[in-house]
């Protein structure tokens, strides 16, 4: 699954940029060929006077953390040609706003990740192309 959290400034995104920008993180990893219910993003706003940087409040800021276990990343192609498309996701949402952001990927193995109680299948696999079909878990 790739997991999104993203904590941001009160009143930085509304609920329709950040449904947006869900189905757009969303549709990156469907190209890459996982199934969209892996996808999930969390948005959570800070009060204010409960995010600094840099010792100061910044009103405009949006941190993400990006968390990876249904994929990892093996060469530096691979890394530099997602951090393009998260870019491209988020410069044109961020930018314009005069948001302040910044995001981080983590990857983590796979071995102790299940859903609904089921070991995701492995990746490419007929099975895992069944759950990118049904867009939901199938136990087989």
């Amino acid at each position: 699954m790739p997991r999104w959290l993203i904590h941001h400034s009160p009143n930085t995104l509304t609920p329709e940029e950040k449904s947006h920008l869900a189905q757009q993180i969303t549709q990156v990893y469907v190209r890459y060929g996982l199934p969209p219910f892996y996808v999930q993003v969390h948005f959570t706003e800070q009060p204010a006077g409960t995010s600094f940087i840099g010792g100061e409040q910044n009103p405009n800021f949006v941190a993400l953390t990006i968390y990876h276990l249904a994929r990892t990343m093996t060469t530096e192609q691979q890394r530099q040609g997602f951090l393009k498309h998260i870019d491209g996701v988020l410069t044109p949402m961020f930018e314009p706003k005069g948001i302040d952001w910044e995001y981080f990927v983590t990857e983590v193995s796979r071995d102790l990740w299940k859903i609904n109680g089921l070991v995701p299948p492995p990746a490419g696999s007929e099975e895992e192309k069944l759950w990118v079909r049904e867009n939901r878990p199938v136990r087989l």
